[in-house]
């Protein structure tokens, strides 16, 4: 090929329409995007709009094809049965949302609400936390993560997971509703429960230590977890060895996000569930780089949203909008205390 040739053939390529994939590589996109879904589906029409192939808000988190699905825990409402069969075939509807590129966190309904007196057939709680880590984490036939790059979990407490996409470094923590399922064992043994708590919180805390010290070099840091801890009793204490049931299952690690937060400086987003009302807000004006997202779900709003986190928008790095009606989460939480 003569240089002339060369030439013309570069300049014929130069003068093709870039396809969409090829625009994207070339634009160097800074921003970086997920999608969230929580506590659904609690009904049946829910259930429907997550499911395979015609439900529509299934196909539009296909369509989206996000990096990853985070699903906040509470795949069903606290009435239903706990059985092996439902807990399975939520799994793998679940896994079917963003296949391979999911990561789910456990929420109360999913395991420390299965003993209720509502219930026609009431579970161990602890046995079936056992259940839902072979299931969702152990054996995990779907792969649910599979495809989200350099994912790792924590070490002896599988349900915490941690990843990178771009300049935003994730990760899961365990917190269920119930006080951090500190409230209403009924058939569980107790200490052997909140022996488990014990264990959960001190996990939760070592986590989110790894996950500032891999920060550093991050633009920005999104925690996700079930409970909402901002919804909280101000005339209770953080639990403690002396107090492990009359007490907020949630100050410490509220605490601990708070102050790794204000030290960390730069934007950090903390995605959860639990609660209706769906807002983004930042919950303490002293911390003003930190950002709360209380997600979709729990009967009031029935959807997924996605959320870009933009590092040129000082004002409002992450901005969340709704997959199937495209509006921006509101700024103002209906109920809950911050």
């Amino acid at each position: 090929m003569t240089v002339w040739q060369w030439l013309l053939l570069s300049c014929m390529f130069l003068a093709l329409p870039l396809r969409a994939g090829d625009a994207l590589l070339l634009s160097h996109e800074k921003t970086t995007r997920f999608v969230v879904i929580g506590d659904m589906p609690y009904t049946d029409a829910e259930y429907a709009l997550l499911e395979q192939p015609g439900g529509a808000l299934a196909k539009a988190i296909r369509a989206t094809d996000p990096p990853v699905l985070i699903h906040l825990g509470d795949f069903k409402r606290g009435r239903l049965s706990c059985s092996d069969e439902l807990l399975q075939d939520h799994y793998r509807q679940i896994a079917f949302l963003n296949p391979h590129k999911t990561v789910y966190t456990p929420g109360d309904n999913d395991w420390t609400d299965c003993d209720r007196f509502t219930l026609s057939v009431r579970y161990d709680e602890l046995e079936r936390l056992s259940f839902l880590r072979q299931l969702f984490f152990h054996q995990d036939q779907w792969q649910l993560t599979k495809h989200i790059p350099g994912l790792v979990r924590q070490s002896g407490f599988v349900e915490n997971a941690r990843w990178r996409i771009g300049p935003v470094i994730f990760a899961t923590l365990h917190i269920p509703g119930t006080n951090n399922g500190r409230k209403e064992i009924l058939r569980s043994n107790l200490d052997e429960a909140l022996n488990e708590a014990d264990f959960r919180d001190q996990s939760n805390k070592q986590w989110l230590s790894q996950l500032f010290a891999e920060a550093e070099a991050a633009q920005a840091v999104v925690i996700a977890f079930q409970a909402d801890i901002f919804d909280f009793d101000h005339d209770k204490p953080a639990c403690a060895p002396d107090n492990r049931t009359d007490c907020d299952g949630y100050r410490m690690l509220r605490d601990e996000i708070k102050r790794h937060s204000a030290q960390f400086k730069k934007p950090v987003l903390v995605v959860h569930g639990d609660t209706p009302a769906y807002c983004l807000l930042q919950p303490y004006a002293v911390i003003p780089n930190l950002w709360r997202l209380n997600a979709p779900g729990d009967y009031k709003y029935i959807d997924a949203s996605q959320v870009v986190f933009d590092p040129d928008n000082n004002d409002m790095p992450f901005r969340v909008t709704g997959l199937l009606d495209q509006k921006h989460a509101p700024t103002v939480c209906e109920d809950g205390l911050f």
